[in-house]
């Protein structure tokens, strides 16, 4: 969500070749066990990441910096969380601290 977001605001690719070289190696794993199916997961996360990028570039103006650096904060918690549980060193429950994405400056 994060790597769309700021290769629309700010023209930073890093996190999106990031998650794109993390989602390449996943489903190269997930494709030897679940077979060629795999490949129709390809569109439709081009389609949802489409959209993150589509909606913040549409609302590049109502984005503050430091709601920015909030998100990049909690999104950089959550990727390292993410990583500490595919090497098996800390068990992360990321999936609970998502949440945690619904800032308070958008007012919920």
């Amino acid at each position: 969500m994060l790597g769309p977001v700021i290769s629309a605001l700010k023209g930073d690719h890093t996190f999106l070749l990031t998650n794109a070289t993390l989602d390449f190696v996943a489903s190269t794993v997930f494709a030897s066990t679940y077979g060629i199916g795999m490949a129709l997961a390809a569109p439709v996360l081009f389609c949802w990441q489409g959209m993150f990028w589509l909606v913040a570039h549409i609302s590049s103006t109502a984005i503050s910096d430091a709601l920015m650096a909030e998100l990049l904060i909690v999104g950089g918690l959550l990727i390292t969380g993410s990583g500490l549980s595919l090497l098996n060193l800390k068990d992360c429950k990321t999936l609970n601290l998502l949440p945690a994405l619904r800032c308070p400056s958008f007012g919920f």
